[in-house]
């Protein structure tokens, strides 16, 4: 079973092996038939054979193409195709997607109207979106948000006045300890320009993502008791609010958001250790329950490549 998550062109690719292609609902399977072309449902939610060849279309259209352009024949295109086993995975996505897009809107998860028109334009759409690409869009962030709230991370919540000598901050501790506000000291002390316009905040730091000295005090110091810290040529002072934390995945913090999981060093990490496990789960409890339906004898391999028209 080969699992990959990589970031591409801002987007995640996710490739997930689900074992077992049968199951039936109320003692109901889906059969794949001319008349009946139906390959998986999810809730209400029904996907037929046309729609995985769209979405064949969608993933791997232009590369088929570019393949062809680059003097690879057909024959070549197919054996690649097959031996990576492309249509396996984009059907596995599909159904992934599927899920991930119940649970959203189960969960209240909704899209911010702006991202969709950004991803549109940045796609080359019109300008008005098309309302197929801007469904599509809305689809995908929604499935991003919810793998993102569902990747959990040890993280701690800090906030800190970064200045140029031990003496300016032993001066700040000093102030501290007399009763002065911590993110007035901040806002006027502070030599890091974007920590200081948020009184020092530095919001839910992930492990991993922050230098080492402050990384570990993250996890180390007594919670809401300012301390000195360098960090290579400067010096700070620190205070951790909050940590989230622990063995179990239950013990860690939820992302936020894609974006902070995309821009986190250890994303790949805590994909893997936490948000596969809850997805398998998720996928199990879906078809145990009879909410995912897959197609008796449906072969993604069975859908034609989309090559161009000759």
């Amino acid at each position: 079973m080969v699992r990959r998550f990589a970031w591409a062109l801002g987007a995640l690719i996710l490739t997930i092996a689900l074992a077992g292609c049968q199951s039936t609902a109320n003692g109901v399977a889906l059969q794949v038939t001319p008349d009946n072309p139906q390959i998986f449902r999810v809730g209400g939610d029904v996907y037929t054979s046309a729609d995985f060849s769209s979405r064949l279309q969608l993933e791997i259209g232009a590369g088929v193409e570019n393949l062809l352009a680059q003097g690879q024949t057909r024959e070549e295109i197919q054996q690649l195709v097959e031996q990576q086993n492309i249509r396996g995975g984009i059907f596995d996505r599909m159904v992934q997607d599927a899920l991930l897009l119940q649970y959203a809107r189960s969960h209240g998860i909704g899209v911010d109207p702006a991202a969709v028109d950004s991803a549109v334009l940045a796609q080359g759409g019109p300008a008005d979106g098309g309302a197929a690409l801007r469904l599509g869009q809305a689809q995908s962030q929604l499935a991003l948000e919810v793998l993102a709230r569902n990747t959990r991370a040890d993280m701690f919540h800090a906030r800190v006045i970064q200045l140029a000598s031990e003496a300016d901050a032993d001066a700040v501790l000093a102030d501290l300890q007399a009763g002065n506000d911590f993110t007035d000291l901040a806002t006027a002390r502070s030599q890091d320009p974007v920590s200081a316009a948020k009184g020092g905040d530095l919001g839910w730091l992930p492990k991993g993502d922050s230098p080492a000295e402050l990384d570990s005090a993250g996890f180390s110091l007594a919670l809401n008791t300012p301390a000195k810290l360098q960090v290579g040529s400067v010096w700070q002072v620190v205070e951790v609010l909050e940590r989230q934390a622990g063995p179990t995945a239950a013990e860690k913090r939820p992302f936020d958001s894609f974006a902070q999981l995309q821009s986190s060093q250890g994303g790949q990490q805590f994909y893997q250790e936490t948000f596969l496990p809850w997805y398998d789960q998720l996928r199990q409890d879906a078809e145990t329950s009879g909410d995912l339906v897959i197609a008796q004898g449906f072969d993604p391999n069975s859908v034609p490549i989309p090559f161009p028209e000759q």
